[in-house]
């Protein structure tokens, strides 16, 4: 064997070693080629001992070889202690967030969801290679959570067998497998993995009824009035959402969650008015939006059902004139206030807009009501009872017959129905433009709707995700600081540890 090919083999097989000790560490799942590549570099490890043995022998017996196997076995133990505290670190996951808004770390909403989990449950990502490492790393928080929780991931160009089999058609796609039933959801963020885990191991099915036949908001109309925006949030919370025309059912069905009545135009005739009255009498559940009554009393009949549960819903519009500072009309209350104490609104910081809304109160005597959103105090806001004035565009406070603020917007009520031992719970609110998909982007209506309704039907899970948007502070260069950082990163740093290695290696040249 020519000399120079001695030491390139070795380099060779060296190189290939450690490229497959890189493999089966990184890349465990490309099964075959890191066999390959060990059985490649076994067998030339194996001939360079064949052509080599007389040389072998005589290394093995030299003093050189005693000193290198005892300084590579004291590195072997130090990486073996290495790798040791580094697999207890990886069973026992504790993260430390140093940021501001814990944008790191689960919720608190997340870690109750989590202890729900009580069976094994798998969690498996289809996704591309290179594309594992923010899905992976948000997962690895529920792992260290739960004990009980396993993440795996398959690369979906290596294994395009189980990308057909489990038909998948979208690049992080996470399939949940809990007590042998498997579902599946696209991972963008914490609230989409908590969903589809609370989703997994619900027991039973939650179905919210939206009644029809009176001009109500529609699920189906995307445009600005529309009310598709609210229900495709629903139906992200796993809820499922079918209509309910009462007109073509003897009682509302026994699967009903909760149902909904959002913005009728027409009035109700009585005999649906009863049936809602059964149902609640019955232990069901309803959320009820209606807007001022500008031509007649339509309503009568469904403000009435509010009236057990401590709520009365006023002939009147809200006026308040703060909410002109922050740019917007008078007759559209901006609102920051809310009842603290009461789970919904629970340490909820944003502001939602009421528009167009008529005052929710309690009635007296009845201590189960909440009023869960107010206006200003007066005189920035009060109830115009002149319905009149306000479509004309001259509403002013009257002390005989107007109410002074602070004015609530939204409130809830709770008890047991008559003809059974279960709890009724109503959410009543004002102003039914509330909900339309042009106030869900910009407010946090979304929020609180979707609370309202998770507290509605006692929903054990997630009630908000009240995350506080990140405060960005961009830094603007100049064209001369940017020259600058080019001066100095590209250009000047390297040729000084260049210099600095020509001067030290010329200087021990000399020595």
């Amino acid at each position: 064997m020519k000399m120079w090919l001695f030491p390139l083999w070795v380099i060779i097989d060296l190189l290939v070693a450690l490229s497959v000790l890189g493999m089966w560490i990184a890349a465990p799942e490309y099964r075959t080629l890191n066999i390959f590549l060990t059985v490649f570099a076994v067998a030339l490890g194996v001939l360079l001992c064949v052509f080599k043995w007389d040389e072998l022998k005589t290394l093995v017996k030299s003093h050189f070889f005693k000193k290198a196997m005892y300084h590579t076995l004291n590195t072997i133990l130090i990486l073996g202690i290495v790798g040791v505290i580094n697999y207890l670190g990886n069973k026992n996951y504790h993260e430390f967030d140093l940021t501001m808004e814990k944008r790191n770390s689960l919720t608190e909403q997340t870690i109750k969801i989590l202890a729900m989990v009580k069976s094994p449950l798998t969690m498996t990502i289809y996704a591309k290679r290179e594309e594992w490492k923010p899905m992976v790393d948000i997962l690895k928080l529920y792992e260290a959570k739960n004990k009980k929780i396993q993440i795996t991931a398959i690369d979906t160009d290596v294994r395009p067998d189980l990308v057909k089999s489990k038909n998948i058609t979208q690049n992080g796609t996470v399939i949940i497998q809990y007590k042998n039933v498997e579902s599946k959801f696209i991972i963008s963020d914490e609230l989409s993995i908590t969903n589809g885990i609370l989703k997994a191991i619900r027991d039973e099915k939650i179905v919210l009824y939206n009644v029809i036949g009176h001009e109500e908001l529609s699920c189906d109309d995307k445009a600005q009035e529309g009310l598709s925006e609210l229900c495709l949030k629903l139906k992200s919370q796993n809820y499922e959402v079918k209509p309910l025309d009462l007109t073509k059912v003897a009682e509302i069905p026994r699967d009903a969650s909760a149902i909904m009545i959002l913005g009728p135009v027409s009035g109700f005739l009585e005999s649906e008015a009863k049936q809602i009255e059964k149902y609640l009498e019955s232990g069901g559940s309803l959320f009820l939006a209606l807007a001022p009554a500008f031509k007649s009393e339509v309503y009568e009949n469904l403000v009435g059902l509010a009236r057990p549960y401590g709520l009365k819903l006023g002939r009147d519009v809200v006026i308040d004139r703060l909410s002109t500072v922050q740019g917007s009309e008078a007759t559209i209350p901006i609102i920051s206030a809310y009842d603290q104490n009461h789970p919904i609104t629970s340490k909820f910081p944003l502001r939602t807009a009421f528009p167009l809304s008529s005052s929710v109160s309690t009635i007296e005597g009845n201590d189960t009501a909440t009023i869960l959103a107010f206006t200003s105090s007066f005189p920035g806001s009060w109830a115009e009872t002149d319905l009149k004035a306000i479509t004309k565009g001259r509403a002013e406070f009257k002390e005989q017959e107007d109410i002074k603020g602070p004015i609530g917007l939204i409130g809830v009520g709770e008890r047991v129905g008559t003809l059974s031992n279960k709890e009724s719970r109503f959410v009543l609110l004002g102003s039914s433009s509330f909900l339309i998909n042009a106030y869900q982007n910009q407010t946090g209506n979304t929020t609180l709707f979707l609370n309202s309704i998770s507290w509605l039907i006692k929903d054990e899970g997630i009630i908000s995700f009240n995350r506080p948007g990140i405060e960005e502070f961009p830094v603007i260069l100049s064209s001369q600081h940017l020259h600058l950082i080019f001066v100095i990163a590209i250009l000047l740093v390297p040729i000084i540890f260049f210099g600095c290695a020509i001067f030290i290696y010329r200087r021990r040249r000399l020595l």
